[in-house]
């Protein structure tokens, strides 16, 4: 990890600085960009998936291997004119799940600012908005995108985003319903740390809002840099109806819920073919010794993660861009019980390490091919297990 910094860091001090315009909104660089392309009172569609065979390898041991179609999505959006957008997607997961992953009136203002409402996805980290599978590494995301930054994360909510050419900056600025604490039993936990609470903008519980945010700078040539924040409280059952005057009840509402700080540092930085990420993220929970006296579970007072990873984009036709030979390689650390109130005890086993490195086959911008190996442990048990992951990714 170190020496990724230090490659990074002489890297951005050799670098030139750029002001040209790099649009960065997720509008522009995910499924969505087709609306903004098209000529007003025209409908949009499109689609991407992907499919995933995983194999965990323990010696001497059979084991059954998982061959999924992870999830296929539909997208759909209208130009009403230049100023008035519509955007959605539909996941279809596991082939029987169905959610609403956006959808999202834009008005645009000019390119300072845009006004956006309805399911939006949370701008923390990368991989949240852009998470389609020809733009991230490996057959599955991070674990840091699944256990710290809980991808995908949307929700209902309302707020702008823009991009000041100038400062060679762009900005989002949301407020959202918050994560659902409790609902009769706990939804924050140790183990998933707050992936079970989110609510998806499907009859999401909403008393108090959150917020969240995120700043991007691109005005070095090859770099994008991006801080993301987000702050509230979870929502819990257990308010509604409740009289203000209840003491017992509230005291024992404000019980199930807890404070959440949370905040994200990117980085990608590109020389040539040659592709450097990192990317590290801290959650802070307040609350969480009522919390847990409460509920029965072991939610932490923190949870961090983070990782470095490199990749090489080698063309196999030298005067075409595609198709793409992709190695990479990838380390990530992340721990949901990086610390507890005191007098409870920390399960070194949500402490994990994950090596991954593997080869993208990407035969046009929206078709590629994946494989990769990795090496997972624990702090409880050093020794790594192994996993075998296969799958394909397509974008149109």
């Amino acid at each position: 990890m170190k020496n990724l910094l230090i490659v990074l860091v002489i890297s951005i001090a050799t670098a030139n600085i750029s002001f040209g315009q790099i649009l960065l909104d997720s509008t522009i660089n995910s499924s969505t960009k087709k609306i903004l392309l098209t000529d007003p009172n025209l409908f949009a569609i499109g689609s991407y998936g992907e499919a995933h065979y995983n194999q965990e390898i323990i010696e001497n041991t059979f084991q059954n291997g998982n061959m999924d179609l992870h999830r296929v999505i539909l997208f759909m959006g209208y130009k009403f004119n230049n100023n008035i957008q519509f955007f959605s997607e539909i996941e279809f997961e596991h082939v029987q799940e169905v959610y609403v992953e956006q959808a999202f009136m834009n008005y645009r203002f000019n390119n300072a600012f845009n006004l956006k409402a309805g399911i939006i996805l949370i701008p923390m980290g990368v991989v949240n908005e852009f998470h389609e599978p020809t733009l991230f590494n490996g057959v599955e995301r991070s674990d840091i995108d699944k256990y710290i930054l809980p991808t995908t994360w949307r929700e209902m909510g309302i707020g702008s985003h823009g991009i000041l050419k100038k400062a060679n900056l762009q900005y989002q600025l949301y407020m959202v319903n918050g994560f659902k604490g409790y609902n009769g039993s706990a939804l924050v936990s140790g183990k998933n740390g707050l992936r079970s609470a989110r609510q998806k903008g499907a009859e999401a519980t909403f008393r108090t809002p959150s917020f969240t945010g995120k700043l991007t700078y691109y005005g070095i040539n090859g770099l994008n840099l991006g801080v993301s924040g987000y702050y509230g409280q979870t929502e819990s059952t257990l308010y509604d109806g409740l009289g203000r005057d209840d003491q017992e009840g509230i005291a024992m509402a404000d019980s199930s819920a807890v404070g959440i700080a949370m905040a994200s540092i990117n980085a990608t930085y590109t020389i040539k073919n040659l592709s450097i990420k990192i990317l590290a993220a801290t959650t802070q929970l307040s609350n969480t010794e009522e919390y847990n006296e409460f509920t029965g579970t072991n939610a932490a007072t923190r949870m961090f993660g983070y990782y470095g990873e490199l990749g090489y984009n080698f063309k196999l036709k030298s005067n075409q861009d595609f198709p793409l030979l992709i190695p990479f390689v990838r380390y990530e650390n992340f721990d949901t019980h990086a610390e507890l109130n005191n007098g409870a005890t920390r399960n070194t086993g949500y402490h994990k390490e994950v090596l991954t490195t593997g080869l993208g086959l990407q035969l046009t911008p929206g078709v590629i091919f994946k494989s990769d190996f990795q090496w997972r442990k624990t702090e409880a048990d050093p020794k790594p297990t192994n996993m075998l992951n296969v799958g394909f990714g397509y974008w149109f």
